[in-house]
């Protein structure tokens, strides 16, 4: 059964280090595009989100945190989730039936 947004929203942070975990070998032996443009383009959201969750702990701690700096980090976590979701559904569907091939 497929997991509903929300979880992937709750799970955001683990799921975008999964993400650089991933790419980072890849990137080392300079072979990131073997990923796929599917993947890169849930990369490229894992990094957004990260750097805009990045900016607004840094400004949540030092009492200078803005609306619009809110405002990017729940839009760049919802986008990510988004597309991490949407990788993972593919999957499972391709698993469902009977492999990658399928």
């Amino acid at each position: 059964m497929a997991k509903p947004l929300e979880w992937y929203i709750e799970n955001a942070d683990e799921l975008a280090q999964k993400v650089v975990n991933v790419w980072g070998p890849y990137a080392q032996a300079g072979q990131q595009d073997a990923l796929g443009p599917e993947f890169l383009a849930v990369f490229d959201k894992a990094c957004r989100h990260k750097e805009a969750k990045d900016l607004a702990d840094n400004h949540r701690e030092f009492g200078m945190l803005s609306v619009g700096d809110e405002t990017r980090e729940r839009d760049a976590r919802i986008a990510f989730a988004e597309a991490y979701k949407a990788q993972d559904d593919v999957a499972a569907a391709r698993s469902a039936a009977g492999g990658a091939g399928a």
